[in-house]
């Protein structure tokens, strides 16, 4: 089976040529989406970020077909800030944390919601509290135990 393959160095002239070589009209988006489908059905194939590729297909709609308002409106849409980017701005411009706090909001998504405490278990599964390495001192609790005093340097720098 022969593929032909549409990158962003090429989708620029793929597929506006496919348009006009099977006189497809454009007047809505939903227009190019189909022509995508066609052209899929057809053995091309896509290699590259689907959000890309649909900022590609409000372009070309919109060429296609500028009266449109709904088109036009697609396109300045993705142009726009977004209220997130401007969050975004604040925070690394003087924010207590600058990206960090970005980071840190993308790791916890990542990790499904999980909390700080579970994803200090993860980071340190064997190092078990500071009760438990008490319990099992051969002094039982007392104040001078080297291992408690690991693990009291260990909580430190996390906080850190």
């Amino acid at each position: 089976m022969s593929l032909t393959l549409v990158t962003l160095d090429n989708a620029h002239e793929i597929i506006p040529k496919f348009i006009a070589d099977n006189n497809i009209i454009i007047g809505s988006y939903e227009d190019t989406m189909n022509v995508i489908l066609k052209m899929i059905s057809e053995k091309y194939f896509f290699n590259m970020d689907k959000n890309i590729l649909r900022g590609c297909l409000e372009d070309l709609t919109y060429m296609y077909s500028p009266r449109d308002d709904v088109n036009k409106d697609r396109v300045v849409a993705m142009l726009e800030p977004s209220d997130d980017e401007d969050d975004d701005d604040d925070d690394s411009d003087g924010g207590d944390m600058g990206g960090m706090g970005n980071m840190m909001e993308m790791m916890m998504k990542q990790m499904g919601g999980a909390g700080l405490e579970e994803m200090m278990k993860n980071e340190r599964p064997n190092t078990p509290s500071p009760k438990e390495e008490c319990d099992n001192c051969p002094e039982n609790g007392c104040e001078d135990c080297p291992v408690k005093e690991e693990v009291k340097e260990d909580v430190v720098e996390d906080v850190e």
